[in-house]
């Protein structure tokens, strides 16, 4: 290999060695959730579908989604909740209706679609909230959850599954759709990391809230 040729060799593996350097740099960038970028999704969590919870420990999963409203309501992060046939599925359970009232009370009726997606009301309230980054948990996790998952992703917004903060009739039903969550690119994690990766610092006053939070919806419960 001539002088020339080498130089030129060596000047093209720095340019994609810095290219690929900025590509993982920007990756990592735009898939950090964060409360000015992020929203939550609370799908179908209603008086029935409450009660179908068997895959995990249904007092988790009510702890989980106190926190998660809370934050919602207290802590300036979008909280968007949606039911489908309240008539006869029931109104959305009573532990988000109290510590989300507002949200509960501006909360997305639909009329029986099992994909939130197919409805234009809950469509359009998520475009508006414009945020990439959504954080979706629900019941259950293979049918209401799974095909709003799946548009989600195919519409180009960031997911991450809260796996604790959802639910289904069995466990097998838990892990066959949050290996089908992983396939199709969204992040499936439990309420605590999903917390922890939306507020990094607990000294903030955001971070001191959320701790609160927490500490008061989620740990202080724990074994109880």
């Amino acid at each position: 290999m001539s002088k020339r040729m080498y130089q030129i060799a060596l000047v093209l593996a720095a340019a994609i060695f810095s290219a690929n350097v900025y590509s993982q740099a920007n990756l990592k960038k735009t898939n950090q959730f964060t409360p000015q970028n992020a929203a939550i999704l609370l799908v179908d969590h209603q008086k029935m579908t409450m009660d179908w919870i068997y895959s995990q420990d249904k007092k988790n999963v009510e702890n989980n989604l106190r926190m998660l409203s809370r934050i919602g309501a207290e802590v300036n992060v979008p909280l968007l909740v949606t039911t489908t046939m309240e008539e006869q599925v029931g109104l959305t359970w009573e532990g988000i209706q109290q510590t989300a009232p507002k949200q509960f009370a501006n909360r997305i009726k639909r009329g029986g679609t099992l994909n939130c997606f197919i409805d234009p009301n809950f469509k359009a309230a998520v475009k508006n909230l414009n945020r990439k980054n959504l954080i979706i948990c629900g019941l259950t996790t293979d049918i209401c959850l799974l095909h709003t998952v799946t548009t989600a992703i195919e519409l180009g917004y960031n997911v991450i599954v809260v796996a604790d903060a959802s639910g289904s009739m069995s466990k097998l039903a838990d892990e066959t759709s949050f290996d089908y969550f992983r396939q199709i690119g969204a992040k499936v994690l439990s309420a605590n990391a999903t917390v922890t990766e939306l507020f990094q610092d607990f000294s903030t006053p955001d971070g001191q809230k959320v701790m609160q939070i927490n500490l008061q919806e989620v740990v202080s419960k724990l074994g109880k």
